[in-house]
């Protein structure tokens, strides 16, 4: 990665990132009540489906006394163990009605929890990703979180983050992952994929090559290119050349992920840029990136 190779000796180091532990805290700050409800709900399935064994147990015991011929009870006593074994079947043929219920039931609320559990999940992306676009003003700080919401969120493994130097007409790469910044092209804002993408505004996104995951690598061909947007004008990219492998698909969250970098990089971008200004150390955005 170009971060250890492009950073001179007197740059400070960067401050710790963790985005999976803040998102960790996220989800136990806001869905923790409803993990416990679910778990609840799992606990009194298991409660009941041990009741029904115990009765059973006991009825096949009065079943075995009624039938003992060693044992030669009054008709008074017949007569109440067949009451008995008689009102322990229709209590376990309750309790079997009643678990057949819970147990749907719980196979619902299973389904259901494991489906809440990934939107919860995507939404914790999301805020933990918007969150800490917007917690610092340090654009190398600010550069790092931009490259960790791709790594770990998206699972993006080589890509690079681009601005636009519009006094040149050309792209300047702010900072790159999975290989050397001196190596990312830097050409005009109007070539290949990368400037349709300037131009409409749109993503761009290679579903065949991704599916296919074949020659992934070629600089040339990038499978995601993401606009970064200051309301209609396209002041960046963030382009991917490949993804880790264990990421098979692009899911929803992820272009939901992509939307969010889009507009809320750009501007934060151009804050970072704004403060950077004001103390006099970024005469342009794009140049910037000698800070990084």
């Amino acid at each position: 990665m170009s971060k250890a190779e492009d950073k001179p000796e007197d740059k400070p180091s960067l401050p710790e990132l963790d985005l999976v532990e803040s998102k960790r805290e996220f989800i136990e700050t806001f869905f923790k009540r409803g993990a416990e409800f679910t778990e609840e709900l799992m606990r009194e399935n298991e409660k009941l489906r041990f009741r029904v064994v115990q009765l059973e147990e006991e009825r096949r015991a009065l079943a075995s006394s009624a039938q003992s011929p060693h044992e030669k009870p009054g008709a008074g006593a017949l007569r109440e163990l067949v009451a008995r074994i008689e009102s322990l079947e229709s209590e376990r043929a309750a309790l079997n009605k009643r678990y057949e219920g819970v147990a749907r039931d719980s196979q619902d609320f299973s389904s259901r929890y494991h489906e809440i559990e990934r939107e919860n999940n995507n939404l914790a992306n999301l805020y933990v990703a918007a969150y800490q676009l917007h917690s610092t003003m340090e654009l190398r700080e600010l550069t790092q979180i931009i490259l960790e919401i791709l790594l770990n969120f998206v699972g993006a493994k080589t890509f690079a983050i681009q601005l636009v130097d519009e006094d040149h007409g050309k792209l300047r790469t702010l900072a790159a992952e999975g290989i050397e910044r001196a190596r990312v092209p830097e050409g005009g804002v109007g070539e290949g994929h990368v400037g349709e993408v300037i131009k409409s505004g749109h993503h761009y996104i290679d579903g065949e090559r991704l599916r296919a995951r074949a020659d992934l690598a070629h600089l040339d061909r990038p499978v995601i290119v993401v606009p970064l947007k200051i309301r209609d004008r396209v002041v960046g990219v963030l382009i991917i050349w490949d993804l880790l492998s264990q990421k098979t698909a692009l899911a929803d969250v992820d272009y939901e992920l992509f939307n969010l970098l889009a507009a809320h990089a750009a501007s934060a971008l151009q804050g970072a840029w704004l403060a950077a200004e004001l103390k006099g150390r970024a005469p342009h955005l794009w140049a910037a990136a000698d800070q990084v």
